[in-house]
């Protein structure tokens, strides 16, 4: 059955960030009709269909990426109300009060304090950002003079906290320290110690008997190491990656409880859920694909994953019964479901690139029609994240519409080891754009590609990416940039504080910044371009001047550019009319 515009505006990120407690599990879902998270819960064991407990938007606004914006406190919930940043609570009876509301203050990384009956938050105003602690009359904060601070984590006894700061001008993948300190009778913090192995340590979590562990990339790779002991131990040597880039608070991608561990490796851009218990490990996925979250309870270990053949899923798997999906897709075994049925297998593609032994990669998607096809390259944001090899219902459209899909990790992108990001350090507007240009001209001598009929497209950074290309080479006809860095010299004055150091590792001096901008090089080039521009009219990190400026430079010369706006919409295109009007649009110009 073919897919409908409907259907290809669905998101990839339809659910997120899972908690549980002794008698429930719980995770945002993307709303249909709105395009915002709302919060849902199940009750374990149970019959009971899964229940939507706040149907107001649940979202942080910390970093302006958010996350970690509600946790389970003594059978209610503690939550952050998107639009206003408001700390709510909802108690076990349903009965709901404000417990915090600041002007100009955002809140994110929510971790409960069940022994204190309080909730850890990071806090963030035009002053900067600190680790408080809040109760429904009361507002303590714990520690503060790091720049950003993040992945507050409570041991189960409640007698110690860990948490992470970073300062700039570095990114939490760069350089950041882990912090550990005991909570004393009265709540504050003391007895604090402080890790720094020269790298990023990211998603600290406590196991057995408080042992504390954390993910740091500082041998090359984010693997799990114990560091509460004299000499730091790793839990796990593979070198691979254990966890993606972390832009968000509140991620979790490996939990530790009992005798047993659930942790994922990426492989080829891929992730595979393990579990341990004791010496024996099993695969959890039978493909690999993305784990968002994972969450370890006593009624059993659950996570939301994403594979080649479904949509995001919460998945519950248990020692003794099948697993079971409580949440999103469900593919019907017998009869197939829209997904399945749709479902694309991704073909990696590897080509050398840069220094000796440096290679860039994709997954490339072929087209329904078994003929010449035109191509559409999607480049991601970041640059740091990452494209999986998921399913994805605008790929599965394209490819219905006759188009070939190339989704392409140059290198600069997380998953693939510190080596491969930081072979974007000073490089930002020359390797990105040298490794599309490499991987589309290995792409066109592999594959029935109409070369005269190939697209660029990107989100964010990626739209940086996309628009250099589109200058640099006849290779491509057009270029899209959805909310798109067009002068990184501007952007470095205006945007935000999270990542208001990053531009000058990615790039450098005020000079190059201009020099490296698509601005500058459409100025600079001698063919009239094309380009379609969608952005967010109240996009706070690139901001909607940026788009226009840049539409203007391409008519004044002497080519083609449309532009898109949506005057509620911010940092990407979430409400589900939006989507459709930008994708049918989209869709247009390539055709």
């Amino acid at each position: 059955m073919p897919l409908t515009l409907a259907d290809a505006a669905e998101p990839t990120d339809t659910l997120a960030e899972l908690h549980s407690d002794t008698q429930a599990v719980y995770w945002l879902a993307r709303c249909p009709q709105t395009g915002d998270m709302q919060l849902w819960r199940w009750s374990a064991d149970s019959n009971e269909t899964p229940q939507c407990l706040i149907e107001d938007a649940v979202g942080s606004r910390v970093n302006q990426y958010g996350g970690g914006s509600y946790t389970p406190l003594l059978g209610g919930v503690v939550w952050v109300r998107q639009h206003d940043q408001a700390i709510r609570h909802l108690d076990h009876h349903g009965a709901s009060q404000c417990w915090q509301k600041r002007p100009q203050t955002a809140y994110g990384g929510l971790c409960a304090d069940p022994k204190r009956q309080r909730v850890l938050a990071v806090e963030e105003d035009t002053h900067g950002q600190r680790l408080i602690a809040i109760t429904a009359s009361s507002r303590q904060v714990l520690t503060e003079g790091a720049d950003f601070c993040g992945a507050p984590i409570l041991s189960n006894d409640g007698n110690y906290l860990a948490w992470v700061s970073w300062s700039l001008p570095h990114m939490p993948w760069q350089r950041s320290q882990l912090h550990l300190a005991q909570v004393a009778a009265n709540g504050r913090l003391e007895a604090f110690e402080r890790w720094d192995f020269g790298a990023a340590i990211s998603q600290p979590q406590f196991g057995p008997h408080n042992a504390l562990i954390c993910m740091s990339d500082h041998a090359g790779w984010w693997q799990p190491w114990q560091v509460s002991l004299a000499t730091p131990i790793c839990l796990s040597s593979t070198p691979v990656d254990h966890i993606t880039t972390p832009w968000q608070l509140g991620e979790r991608q490996h939990a530790w409880r009992d005798n047993r561990q659930v942790y994922c490796q990426l492989h080829q851009g891929a992730a595979q859920l393990y579990r341990r218990s004791g010496e024996q490990v099993e695969a959890l996925l039978p493909t690999p694909g993305r784990v968002v979250s994972i969450v370890l309870a006593e009624h059993g270990d659950y996570a939301i994953v994403q594979s080649a053949t479904s949509g995001a899923q919460l998945i519950r798997f248990t020692e003794s019964c099948p697993h079971r999906c409580l949440a999103g897709n469900v593919v019907d075994n017998v009869a197939g479901s829209l997904v399945a049925k749709n479902s694309a297998i991704a073909q990696w593609l590897e080509v050398p690139v840069g220094n000796e032994d440096e290679t860039v990669h994709g997954f490339f998607y072929s087209a329904s029609a078994n003929h010449t096809a035109p191509l559409i390259v999607r480049v991601h944001g970041g640059p740091t994240a990452a494209t999986y090899p998921v399913y994805d219902p605008l790929v599965a459209y394209w490819q219905q519409q006759g188009f070939h899909v190339l989704d392409i990790n140059p290198r600069g992108s997380g998953n693939f080891g510190r080596r491969y990001r930081e072979c974007l350090a000073g490089q930002w507007g020359i390797s990105d754009t040298d490794d599309v240009i490499a991987l589309v001209n290995a792409a066109c001598a592999r594959f029935a590609i109409d070369t005269a009929r190939c697209f660029i497209r990107g989100q964010s950074a990626g739209g940086f990416t996309a628009l250099n290309a589109l200058a640099a080479t006849p290779l491509f006809a057009a270029a899209t940039s959805l909310y798109g860095v067009t002068d990184a010299l501007s952007l470095s004055a205006k945007t935000h504080r999270f990542e208001s150091g990053y531009l000058g590792w990615l790039i450098g001096d005020e000079s190059l910044l201009a020099q490296r901008s698509p601005a500058y090089k459409v100025l600079h080039c001698q063919r009239p371009l094309r380009a379609l521009f969608i952005q967010g009219g109240k996009d706070a990190v690139v901001v909607p001047e940026q788009t226009h400026a840049m539409a203007r430079h391409i008519k004044q010369q002497g080519g083609q550019a449309q532009t898109l706006l949506f005057d509620n919409e911010r940092h990407g295109i979430r409400h589900p009319q939006a989507r459709q009007t930008m994708l049918a649009r989209e869709l247009a110009f390539y055709q």
